[in-house]
């Protein structure tokens, strides 16, 4: 392979070396139309074997056409200055390349590089999908900190097939009150549990679940079930998906009681 610089002006190619361009920082002169260039911005490989026919390139320098001028006004003292001007324009032994062989390389896209301002707006917009995606994964904690959010958040998940779920703090909802009732007259076999719970937190929560533990007389488990909120729910109250704040709700439980013969009971609330 061999070093190939483009003349920009009349487009003749030439096979340089390195040293050749680092005479004068890249500064040369086209063989046909004595443009001066830089031969570092056009530089590429080619193919050996493409390179023909011998032209003449010659380095330049800015300083150049200066000495010229000077050389040109007396002979008298252009003597002293010979040496000086022939290493300034000594004709470098640079070969023309087939400009066929080589239009190819030179008509090829090159790859733009991305302007400053370009990678700020990346950037801006990485931070801002960044932000996004937290504010997404902690969607429930602002609707507490910010309740009017809710809304807002809603209507996304409606667009992304997604839920706002209502916060779930089982220290802020406590069991105001609960018995068990037996109904020896009535129906003997069956128990009711009654329960009232209460919503102490200043914000909106999910429906906690119930977890009964039915006991004998010496406190020993008999057995143990959970309800869902859907379960203990009254009747008119079973679309019911949170409870507001300082909301309460009445639970009535009605079970069978004929074999376990239950003397006391366990009520906890949680979240599953």
């Amino acid at each position: 392979m061999a070093l190939v610089t483009l003349c920009p002006d009349c487009g003749t190619a030439y096979r340089v070396n390195a040293a050749q361009l680092q005479a004068h920082n890249g500064d040369v002169r086209c063989g046909q139309c004595q443009q001066i260039f830089n031969g570092f911005s056009t530089l590429i490989t080619a193919d050996e074997s493409t390179l023909a026919y011998p032209e003449q390139l010659q380095t330049a320098d800015p300083e150049q056409e200066t000495v010229k001028d000077s050389l040109s006004a007396g002979a008298a003292t252009a003597s002293e200055n010979v040496d000086e001007v022939q290493e300034l324009s000594t004709i470098a032994n640079f070969t023309e390349v087939n400009k066929a062989t080589v239009t190819d390389v030179f008509d090829a896209p090159r790859v733009s590089r991305p302007l400053p301002w370009r990678w700020g707006m990346a950037n801006a917009l990485l931070v801002i999908l960044l932000i996004g995606q937290i504010a997404f994964t902690n969607r429930t904690a602002l609707t507490v900190q910010f309740p009017d959010s809710r809304l807002h958040w809603e209507r996304l998940c409606a667009v992304l097939a997604c839920t706002v779920p209502y916060p779930q703090d089982i220290k802020r909802i406590g069991i105001e009150a609960s018995d068990l009732q037996k109904h020896p007259a009535r129906h003997p076999e069956m128990a009711t549990l009654n329960a009232l719970i209460r919503n102490h937190a200043s914000f909106s929560q999910g429906l906690p679940a119930l977890q009964l533990s039915l006991l004998d007389a010496q406190d020993q488990l008999l057995a143990s079930r959970i309800f869902t909120a859907q379960e203990y729910l009254p009747e008119s109250e079973k679309s019911l998906q949170f409870m507001r704040p300082q909301q309460e709700i009445e639970v009535q439980l009605n079970f069978d009681n004929s074999r376990l013969h239950a003397w006391g009971y366990r009520l906890q609330l949680l979240y599953p």
